[in-house]
């Protein structure tokens, strides 16, 4: 193996830790010393691959958002069914226990203020998932099996929003039924498609 090889290959192990302490500590909680500890490194060690820790929380990160995004797609070309498909990213969309990646996903808006480079890549997860709504939904109408009632990108946008939303209720230890979350979702998504999601 080169050295640009073990170099990446220790890069992205650094990653997949950072993401272990994050997923245990909190994002905001997560420092040098808690990745050199759980990578059984020293700290130096840690900073002579990402010399500016900050850019392995961001990478960090940017891996969840990926995963995440990757995860949605992946049900989504897995239904050629527009109809089955919607059902399916509003499952997905809103889980029964939120996990650690979704947990670290949400807890990253918080840097978006004071780290710029956070703000694209917030961007980048919801303008995706909405496009994967909006090519849902114009498949579907393309083939007559659902009828709008706004245009697609709306529709679209507030699939994704009413879904942050509910999937963000548990994070501030609001407690509500998740199969009536996705219920709602999937109301407003049969009343705005004009089909039928709920059995």
């Amino acid at each position: 193996m080169s050295e640009t090889s073990r170099h990446l290959k220790r890069r992205q192990s650094l990653v997949s830790v950072t993401r272990r302490v994050a997923a245990k500590q909190g994002l905001g909680q997560t420092t040098v010393r808690a990745v050199a500890a759980e990578a059984e490194l020293s700290a130096g060690s840690v900073l002579y691959y990402f010399p500016i820790f900050d850019n392995l929380i961001f990478e960090s990160v940017e891996a969840v958002v990926e995963e995440f995004y990757q995860e949605r797609r992946r049900i989504a070309e897995s239904l050629s069914d527009p109809v089955e498909r919607i059902r399916a990213l509003i499952v997905a969309g809103v889980p029964d226990a939120i996990s650690d990646d979704l947990r670290i996903l949400y807890e990253s808006i918080a840097f978006m203020r004071e780290k710029p480079q956070y703000r694209p890549l917030m961007r980048s997860i919801v303008e995706r998932q909405v496009l994967l709504y909006r090519s849902t939904i114009e498949l579907g109408a393309g083939v007559g099996d659902f009828t709008l009632t706004d245009d697609s990108a709306s529709i679209a946008r507030n699939i994704v929003a009413l879904e942050d939303a509910y999937d963000l209720y548990p994070l501030l230890g609001l407690s509500l039924d998740r199969e009536n979350c996705r219920r709602s979702v999937m109301r407003y998504a049969e009343l705005a498609l004009g089909c039928s999601l709920l059995d």
